[in-house]
């Protein structure tokens, strides 16, 4: 009997390179997604005017949610309401040394620096490149009128 308590409490051991390879893994995950929001976070700022201007988090969350729903949004009590939470952890990675696109913080407002306003232009720029060539008719829907 004691030795099959023995054998169901067996701990499972993992090499250090299996621990790495795992934690690197994460890492990449987690980066990857960061690198989808701070962009659109980037974005955001611009469309509420905050590159000279402090712009509040409500403000901020409010137009994250209407630009881009699927990232920015929860549903609460049958409602769709802006994901505060989310918003601030995006602007405090912006802000971080590595992507240095923001500045501010909760009680002050949050606003573009310089490299943040030139990224959210070249944003900007590309959004309504891709706006234009998919509203532009394709060869096949000009030949098929």
């Amino acid at each position: 009997m004691k030795r099959r308590n023995r054998q169901k409490l067996k701990v499972l051991r993992y090499s250090k390179r299996r621990i790495k390879n795992r934690e690197a893994e994460f890492r990449q995950k987690r980066r990857a997604n960061w690198s989808e929001l701070v962009p659109e976070i980037a974005f955001v700022l611009l469309k509420c005017k905050a590159i000279y201007e402090r712009s509040p988090i409500d403000d901020i969350a409010t137009e994250a949610a209407a630009t881009y729903p699927a990232s920015f949004e929860i549903h609460f009590d049958r409602r769709r309401i802006p994901d505060l939470a989310l918003v601030l952890l995006t602007l405090d990675e912006a802000k971080k040394h590595e992507w240095g696109y923001v500045a501010g913080n909760w009680f002050k407002g949050w606003r573009l620096t310089k490299k943040g306003t030139a990224f959210a232009r070249d944003v900007q720029r590309r959004r309504d490149h891709l706006r234009q060539r998919s509203a532009a008719p394709s060869a096949f829907q000009c030949l098929a009128a």
